[in-house]
């Protein structure tokens, strides 16, 4: 019998055919009639790859269903008990409270539920107990470390003592580090003989799992997608690339059940994987590609420039050019998954590149938009059941940590 014809996530994300009209408006007028809910087309591919086609929102229309509200805004005084400064990661606890690794000096500082300083895990230092730098995550009272630098995940019971250090992976820095709802550590870096990029999964008690590779990207090096610059410095000469703002790119991230997914920022679709190369869904709904102006392609430049250590910034100003980001918004601009296995997706256009946030559910369904919260919801997005915490900026300039509730009953 023949086998079964298997499609790899990156083709069958090109080969996808998406309607480029907007999501029409629900609440109707004489001149924008209402929108009414639109269940998805569910067929099956070769391969038994689920295929979900979304027209429209199935849960609710306009901005009208789901509210994120704010609970609280953690943003110490300067020199007080749990002060805001460089933080490398956040995590969020199933009872809200929240966890920032920090640097300078290393430390991880906990927050109550209400945003007010709980205490500080761990210390600066290279034994056990001590951290250097890293990325956090939080399951039930056990809190995780791990630190691509010194190769080792470090396991601390909530209230600050210390279990246990065991070896992981090098290298590899997330904005989110993944534990799973089965209770698995999604530890990223080089995995395999010829060190390709990929996790090796722990338990909640320090057994060594298993190890995965992460899929092949088709996003190939070229002078299109990326800026690179050289610089000399005496006898020595090192050199950069960096991505070009916007250019479309394959992304690929972890859901909190552990599936992973890949996504093109061409493409409002997304597939989950079987495994490294083949999908068992694909889920998709209508995109727009909205011209973004001369002025925000300046801004986004002077940023993108910003962003990078002092070193580089003069050397990339002679090589890299505003005329080289996009005139089109991509589809989307950023992801991150909810405890639920949902999907929060940031749509661009006049408002920057968190405009608009809709969200799909576990099975690809486009439920509808909530509206976004803050320009840098996405950035070190954690989520709990029911809440969001993410690092933004005050009116100075100065960190904070915001927290909102999901409330998912209109008018509670």
């Amino acid at each position: 019998m023949e086998s079964p014809q298997t499609l790899s996530p990156m083709k069958l994300l090109s080969r996808s055919t998406l309607l480029l009209t907007a999501l029409l408006a629900a609440c109707g007028t004489p001149d924008k009639p209402a929108v009414a809910l639109n269940p998805p087309v569910i067929d099956t591919l070769p391969g038994a790859i689920v295929h979900v086609r979304n027209t429209g929102p199935t849960g609710w229309t306009d901005t009208n269903g789901w509210k994120l509200v704010p609970v609280a805004t953690i943003n110490p005084p300067d020199g007080a008990p749990g002060e805001i400064g460089a933080v490398q990661s956040l995590a969020i606890g199933d009872d809200g409270s929240v966890y920032a690794f920090q640097r300078s000096p290393a430390t991880i500082t906990v927050f109550g539920p209400d945003g007010a300083f709980v205490r500080s895990i761990g210390r600066e230092g290279d034994g056990p107990g001590e951290i250097r730098s890293g990325m956090v995550g939080v399951r039930n009272d056990t809190v995780v470390v791990q630190d691509p630098n010194a190769h080792r995940l470090t396991w601390f019971k909530a209230d600050g003592s210390f279990i246990r250090t065991v070896q992981s992976t090098c290298c590899y820095w997330t904005n989110t580090f993944t534990i799973d709802s089965a209770g698995r550590i999604w530890s990223p870096g080089s995995v395999g003989k010829d060190g390709d990029g990929g996790w090796i999964r722990f338990g909640m008690d320090g057994t060594r799992l298993d190890s995965l590779l992460m899929p092949k990207s088709n996003d190939a090096p070229s002078a299109g997608k990326y800026w690179s610059v050289s610089m000399k410095n005496g006898n020595s000469r090192s050199s950069m690339m960096m991505n070009i703002p916007l250019q479309p790119s394959t992304q690929q991230f972890l859901r909190s059940d552990g599936a992973v997914m890949v996504g093109n920022t061409q493409l409002l679709s997304f597939a989950i994987l079987a495994n490294a190369k083949d999908s068992s869904r694909v889920f998709e709904a209508p995109a727009q590609h909205l011209a973004i102006g001369d002025d925000l392609r300046d801004s986004i430049f002077e940023q993108a420039i910003a962003k990078q250590s002092e070193q580089w910034r003069e050397a990339l100003r002679k090589d890299a050019k505003v005329d080289d980001i996009p005139k089109v918004w991509p589809a989307w601009t950023n992801v991150a998954s909810d405890r639920s296995g949902r999907l929060w997706v940031s749509l661009p256009g006049d408002g920057g590149e968190v405009t608009r946030v809709v969200v799909f559910d576990a099975g690809g369904r486009l439920l509808g938009d909530v509206p976004p919260v803050s320009a840098k919801m996405f950035n070190f997005a954690v989520w709990s059941r029911d809440r969001l915490a993410f690092l933004d900026e005050d009116a100075d300039g100065r960190s904070v940590i915001r927290v909102f509730r999901l409330v998912t009953t209109p008018g509670k």
